[in-house]
């Protein structure tokens, strides 16, 4: 703060030179949408309540819409939103008031008696006088060959997940009734929907929204339906050998296993012991090792068994005396899967960082640096993992940040920092950037700062992370009212 600025812009958000917005303005979120963050997922989600609670359904659904485009704190939060309101105002919709019956006057009445007299004359002589239907019939244009015309229309996509053992009638029969049951809901849209084999008994049956290829990709049958063409429902059975080996696994499954056994090893450390039990990992802030317990890729589950036993999920026994041994997939694995701990790379020559997971990168970035050289080298463990934090100013440390003591890997808003030296120390990434890499940087990670290139051996992940994505997140509070004083 400046000698003579007033005391209260500490509590206020910089907007453009000397225009500065108070969180006391009843009008505060609107306001950052319109002068500051039109994509603000904090706001959008906000509003979205706003408009709900004063019956604005239309309005709050675009709301919870555009908070749920970019991967925030409110991404599933509006997710969900947006998915009640669906149902919500689809109900609304459907409740139409009948009209009053109309009355006709009597020039339109003696309209439709002439026109029904007409028509009534013109089936009996088609009855009577058979080659008079056969003059008008041949007159009709004929095809020289068969058509078919189609009108595409919107896809809805879901998947449904099978025990591998299920009879193939089963499958059919659960597939159809589905199919109709969610395409009451869905008039004059397609529905696909993917059958996916599990071993987790928690998947069996169930249905969610497809939200990832990869996904598709290892599908071994598909239904589709349309209730609006009156056509039956149309189930294909694909080539299964072919679907089976359409991703490979282990990449997913080395990195969500060894995301878990960086933070246990971080957990050990702290702690002297391992946890007993995994939702230990998950806590709040600041003991949040993990945002989540990934899924294990191949049965798209994160349930934890004590024991192995092939139902999918994961193994956790805590007494184990390595962390291979400690944390694995609870599925037969052709290579078992080593213990190489999750680390950051920053290079301050090339302005990058890289998340890795060896042999793999899990993602990459450009960055910005401290000026003046200030940004330090060498090897730094991740202190804190903090959403939204707290700053000598609003907004200065971006949606999401890593500590390491003195700096931090954190966001801003700031894009022209990218690519340049102009912090004070700490490393910078634009928001959605730093919010990509955060799920995926557990607590004592260690991060590497130097000038040295990458690893030529590593490989770049090309399958995306989405079904690592539990379905249900844990209820952690991953941020804090501390106000921390990183270089900036």
């Amino acid at each position: 703060m400046e000698r003579f600025d007033s005391h209260l812009k500490k509590n206020l958000l910089h907007i453009h030179k000397n225009v500065y917005l108070s969180k006391s303005d009843e009008q505060y979120h609107e306001k950052i949408l319109r002068y500051h963050d039109p994509s603000s997922p904090e706001a959008h989600y906000l509003l979205g309540q706003k408009m709900e609670q004063k019956g604005l359904l239309v309005k709050a659904y675009k709301h919870y819409q555009a908070a749920s485009g970019v991967y925030s704190p409110y991404y599933f939060k509006a997710k969900q939103a947006c998915r009640l309101l669906e149902d919500q105002i689809s109900g609304e919709m459907g409740q139409v008031q009948k009209p009053d019956k109309a009355i006709l006057p009597l020039y339109v009445k003696i309209i439709l008696c002439t026109l029904l007299f007409i028509n009534v004359c013109l089936l009996i002589l088609l009855f009577l006088f058979p080659s008079l239907s056969s003059t008008i019939s041949s007159s009709l244009k004929v095809w020289s060959t068969g058509t078919n015309v189609v009108y595409e229309t919107e896809e809805i996509p879901y998947v449904m997940y099978f025990p591998i053992d299920t009879p193939k009638d089963e499958i059919e029969q659960s597939l159809h009734d589905e199919s109709i049951r969610i395409g009451k809901n869905e008039k004059n849209k397609t529905i696909l929907l993917y059958g996916v084999k599990t071993t987790d008994p928690k998947l069996s049956l169930k249905v969610l929204p497809l939200k990832s290829d990869s996904v598709r990709e290892s599908s071994f049958v598909r239904a589709e339906y349309n209730s609006t063409l009156n056509e039956p429902v149309n189930i294909r059975f694909f080539n299964q050998s072919k679907a089976a080996s359409a991703i490979d696994p282990y990449p997913l499954q080395l990195i969500g296993a060894n995301l878990v056994r960086t933070a246990l090893q971080s957990y050990m450390e702290d702690k002297g012991s391992p946890p007993e039990s995994l939702d230990q990992l998950v806590s709040d802030y600041p003991h949040n090792y993990l945002s989540f317990i990934p899924n294990e890729f191949r049965t798209g589950s994160n349930a934890i068994s004590n024991r192995f036993s092939g139902a999918g999920g994961w193994v956790y026994n805590h007494e184990a005396g390595t962390l291979a041994d400690m944390f694995y997939p609870n599925i037969p694995v052709s290579t078992p899967i080593p213990f190489t701990p999750v680390k950051v790379d920053i290079n301050k020559r090339t302005f990058s960082l890289v998340v890795k997971a060896p042999p793999y990168i899990v993602s990459s970035h450009s960055i910005g640096i401290g000026k003046h050289d200030s940004t330090p080298t060498g090897h730094f463990p991740i202190r804190n993992r903090v959403l939204e934090p707290f700053g000598e100013h609003p907004d200065m440390f971006g949606s999401a940040a890593l500590g390491m003591g003195d700096i931090a890997i954190h966001g801003t808003l700031d894009e022209t920092s990218i690519g340049n030296s102009l912090s004070h120390g700490c490393i910078r990434l634009v928001n959605p950037d730093i919010e990509a890499i955060f799920d995926f940087v557990p607590k004592g990670a260690v991060v590497t700062i130097d000038n040295k290139s990458l690893d030529r051996d590593l490989k770049p992940m090309t399958d995306s992370l989405d079904p690592l994505y539990p379905d249900e997140r844990p209820l952690n509070k991953q941020s804090t009212t501390t106000i921390f004083d990183w270089a900036g």
